[in-house]
């Protein structure tokens, strides 16, 4: 009977070994704090009528256009009408809409997350097994990613990677490993975000230590790859943004170091 067990139930995810919980390797970047609050708070405004919070602060940096402003007062004449026609009630109910707005869209975003994930995992996969997404199609969302895996990947390693680490007591899920034209042994990971964080590339440094010390396994703890040679580059595609393309992170020692760094924080932080 394999130690390591990973189950997916309701969407509670819970990596397992020898029957006890393990600390999730992206739940420990949570230690840091992310530039978040601006983003929130424009999700809130944009509940009372604000059409683009962004162009708040365009207008305030005076870099808005004459279109901008003129669409943004245009909105915001109509709201503030229809709000002196609210009861209590009605306000009451847009206050806590503007209060959960941030975390509606996050879900709505997360969704839209998984579908993607599921179409990079689907082409990650094919070209495993020799057909490079030929034939079978895949989304124009992705198109970055296969282009530059086409021009760039020789092969892929590992897709959707189950991996712990017994001594940090962790255990997490790495999208891929793949092996450059040139050679190099990599960890990639997906990301809905806008841009790569540091710590995205600090988490890709936990699936290292777990893969070096474990390897790569199947949800049932199956081994399925052990690690030919060290890995030597960290890859992050961030999809949220405009043109998404690979960020990369070289320094492994650094990045191993500051994963221990934010597990040492997160173990001390009171848990739920």
């Amino acid at each position: 009977m394999n130690r390591y067990k990973y189950t997916d139930v309701r969407g509670e995810h819970l990596h397992s070994l020898d029957g006890r919980p393990l600390i999730g390797t992206s739940r420990v970047g949570s230690v840091l704090s992310k530039p978040f609050a601006w983003y929130g708070s424009g999700k809130a405004v944009e509940a009372f009528g604000c059409p683009d919070a962004k162009v708040l602060t365009k207008i305030k940096n005076k870099k808005a256009t004459g279109e901008e402003i003129d669409k943004h007062m245009a909105a915001m004449d109509v709201a503030l009408r229809l709000l002196k026609t609210m009861t209590v009630d009605q306000f009451a109910k847009l206050i806590d809409q503007a209060y959960r707005a941030h975390d509606t869209f996050k879900k709505s975003k997360a969704q839209a997350g998984t579908d993607l994930h599921a179409e990079l995992e689907r082409f990650v996969k094919l070209h495993m097994a020799g057909q490079f997404g030929k034939g079978a199609g895949y989304p124009e969302q992705i198109k970055p990613f296969a282009d530059w895996t086409f021009e760039n990947v020789k092969r892929f390693l590992w897709s959707e990677g189950h991996n712990y680490s017994e001594k940090n007591w962790v255990g997490g899920i790495c999208d891929a490993g793949y092996e450059s034209h040139e050679g190099n042994f990599g960890i990639i990971d997906f990301k809905s975000a806008k841009e790569a964080y540091i710590d995205h590339f600090w988490q890709c440094a936990g699936y290292d230590i777990n893969i070096s010390e474990n390897g790569v396994l199947t949800a049932d703890g199956d081994l399925i790859y052990k690690l030919e040679k060290p890995i030597s580059e960290y890859c992050v595609f961030a999809f949220g943004a405009e043109k998404p393309k690979p960020q990369f992170n070289y320094d492994m020692a650094g990045s191993k170091e500051a994963f221990q760094a934010m597990l040492t924080i997160y173990k001390k932080l009171p848990q739920e």
